[in-house]
């Protein structure tokens, strides 16, 4: 083991040089049957003899950050259920099979044929061939007959290809089934499951390790099976014909079945390793193309090149260890074969200077000891992808079996809101952080306005998250007209919620698709609904300005076709097209140039203006939350001040009082446009704007 300042890595467990969640600061070895701990000052510690205290300082050492990604250790247990992946396909397989075995099954008969050809040639040991021999009568018929002999040739080559085709799609079904299973799951998944994975790892199991997992049980099945027929045949035929030729190849079994046992489990060890290795880079590469227009803003094409490059040498260092073992393993079937096929050759030609052996016989021995050499090869590499398998199938398993700590549906479906939604002594924070509440009581009142104001970092955001229930309380409750948030069904809850973010996403489809994006059933969304949303959203004469209008395609995110404003108007018609009984506005205006902003807040207050909804104002900058019929403040992870607008000004030193003095928040309408005179008045630039898009509607 070695031991550095900052973490210890086992070099038992493999996982070396490679800066990732399965490495840093290790405290448990991953060869878990050893039943020990690696401590600090010791190269191994029994668990029965491990001190408490040492075990609270040690388990310090172990990297939290990601455990949730962590690769196991692939056991032989996974290979059981990696074959289950295929049995949905076992028709298809089974009929590749049945063509695997006539392919086999003729070219292991060949070379026999093909020795007694020869020996028919031979005039004196033509004699020799005892005349009921069926391979005998065979060969000659063949002899008469050639063309037959070409048209069996042809018939196995054809069941090669029709085994290579129900192989290679059932393979693809399989991968399919599993990446939906996989990605079913991960959708499924709550929001601390992202907090803790990247986006870019769980694509590169999706991509990269299912197709790893879907060969392992499909074409590399097929070659397996294949192998082993052809390797079990070949050795019977050898020992049929010559028993004495045999005993020359049997100290190549040790070999061959060491070599198996060594570079099989360093093999599965480097499959692991780069695996972990391509989804650090897949993850860096995702991050960075997502967001190239920041790094292009701030000059880091150089500097994201290098981070990516660290990466590319993390997968270099693993794959040169796993092309040396390979090649090790490689050159050891190699050596051992030709030592073989050199023996058997030189004692074949003993055996015939001897009258024992036909060279027809040994011709065939020949024949059948390559085939068997070149099976064990490809059964090398059979076992060689199994590994592959079961270690890219660790991951995706625990992906695919993951249970989401807050379920998608389940429990009681309830409408609208009669009452109020109250939250009860709520205290919340992210695994491994502090509370960023603590002790929260207040209630949103249904049908009316609610404002939560407060300064940065406060969670105003994460009150909205809470109601839609992608988190739950660390403690407390959040009660829905007393009924406990825990107990509705989410999707039912979530689906009558209408949210309005800081920066709003939209997908790589038409203006019409994000817009119905949200309902249950776009397709029952009729045009009439679309445009009124269009309408009261006011973005319904840009979207008419483009030539295709709402079938106008945006690219990803919308960023290559629309403005901020113009997403942040669809994303809110995208929240009204399906009347939802509450709306959660998230500081909408927030990121926005001035002629934006006069737009989308106009869209608002003809929104709130006639809204009968029960509407939370999540507001990072102080506004017109004159209107609100409820002022919340939040500071310090506390509510601080309830009230409407008048009254909490009233408070000396007050919270929100301090807050509008700062203009901590701003959510202002644009004022009205002073009477002209004749003296130019000195305006600001964003008034000037406002005035002249006042002038415009």
């Amino acid at each position: 083991m070695a031991a550095a300042s900052q973490h210890i890595i086992c070099l038992r467990c493999g996982l070396l040089n490679i800066p990732s969640s399965s490495t840093s600061s290790r405290v448990f070895c991953t060869l878990q049957r050893s039943n020990f701990i690696h401590g600090r000052f010791s190269l191994l510690r029994p668990l029965k003899k491990l001190r408490r205290s040492d075990f609270r300082r040690w388990i310090q050492t172990v990297d939290t950050k990601r455990t949730a990604v962590k690769l196991k250790d692939a056991s032989w247990k996974d290979l059981k259920s990696i074959f289950a992946l295929a049995y949905p396909h076992k028709g298809r397989i089974m009929l590749g099979m049945v063509f695997l075995g006539i392919s086999s099954g003729i070219f292991l008969f060949l070379p026999r044929i093909l020795g007694k050809l020869i020996d028919e040639f031979d005039d004196a040991k033509k004699s020799k061939t005892p005349e009921e021999d069926v391979s005998l009568k065979v060969a000659r018929f063949f002899k008469d007959n050639p063309v037959f002999l070409i048209g069996l040739m042809f018939v196995g080559a054809a069941c090669i290809c029709a085994r290579s085709y129900c192989m290679h799609t059932a393979g693809q079904l399989v991968i399919n089934d599993l990446r939906t299973k996989v990605f079913k799951s991960v959708l499924r998944q709550d929001m601390n499951f992202f907090n803790e994975n990247k986006v870019g790892e769980i694509v590169s199991r999706l991509s990269t390790d299912a197709l790893i997992v879907g060969y392992s049980v499909s074409m590399n099945l097929s070659d397996g099976v294949r192998s082993l027929i052809t390797c079990l045949g070949s050795g019977a035929l050898m020992v049929y014909t010559s028993p004495a030729l045999c005993k020359v190849v049997v100290f190549v079994i040790p070999i061959i079945v060491g070599t198996f046992a060594v570079f099989g489990k360093l093999q599965r060890r480097y499959t692991m390793q780069m695996q972990e290795a391509v989804a650090g880079a897949n993850q860096v590469a995702t991050e960075r193309l997502t967001n190239v227009r920041t790094v292009r803003m701030l000059v880091a094409e150089d500097k994201e090149l290098e981070a990516y490059k660290v990466k590319i040498e993390e997968i270099w260092n693993v794959a040169r260890r796993e092309g040396l073992a390979k090649g090790l393993m490689f050159g050891s079937f190699q050596f051992t074969g030709y030592v073989a096929l050199s023996s058997v050759l030189f004692y074949g030609s003993h055996l015939i200077s001897q009258g024992l052996l036909t060279y027809g016989d040994l011709s065939s021995f020949g024949l059948y000891a390559v085939l068997c050499a070149g099976s064990l090869s490809s059964m090398s590499g059979f076992f060689t992808e199994i590994m592959k398998g079961l270690g890219a199938s660790s991951r995706l398993f625990e992906l695919r079996n993951r249970i989401p700590a807050i379920p998608i549906k389940g429990g009681f479906k309830k409408d609208g809101i009669k009452h109020d939604v109250h939250f009860e002594s709520v205290s919340f924070g992210f695994p491994g952080r502090p509370l960023i509440f603590n002790d929260v009581t207040f209630t949103i009142p249904a049908g009316k306005v609610t404002a939560v104001v407060g300064p940065s970092g406060s969670g105003k955001s994460t009150l909205a998250n809470l109601i839609l229930r992608l988190y739950d309380p660390t403690c407390g409750r959040i009660m829905v007209d007393g009924i406990d948030l825990k107990t509705l069904d989410p999707s039912h809850w979530r689906r009558q919620i209408g949210t309005v973010g800081q920066e709003p996403v939209l997908f790589s489809t038409t203006i019409w698709n994000n817009i119905v994006y949200g309902a249950k059933d776009p397709s029952s969304i009729s045009s009439a609904q679309v445009e009124e949303a269009a309408i009261r959203s006011n973005s319904i004469d840009f979207i008419r300005s483009f030539p295709d209008g709402f079938q106008t395609m945006v690219g990803e995110q919308g960023s290559s076709l629309l403005s901020g404003g113009q997403k942040q108007r669809i994303a809110i018609a995208r929240a009204l097209v399906n009347d939802p009984c509450m709306l959660i506005l998230d500081e909408a205006t927030s990121a926005l140039d001035a002629t934006s902003e006069f737009l989308v807040r106009s869209a608002l207050k003809q929104l709130l203006d006639s809204s009968q909804h029960t509407v939370l104002i999540i507001a990072h900058r102080l506004s017109t939350i004159k209107t609100a019929d409820q002022i919340v403040v939040l500071d310090n992870g506390r509510v601080v001040e309830v009230g409407i607008f008048e009254e909490l000004m009233k408070i000396s030193d007050g919270h929100f009082k301090n807050l509008v003095e700062k203009q901590a928040v701003g959510w202002r309408f644009p004022p009205a446009i002073p009477e002209k005179k004749t003296e130019v008045p000195i305006l600001h630039e964003s008034e000037i704007v406002k005035e002249k898009v006042k002038e415009s509607l």
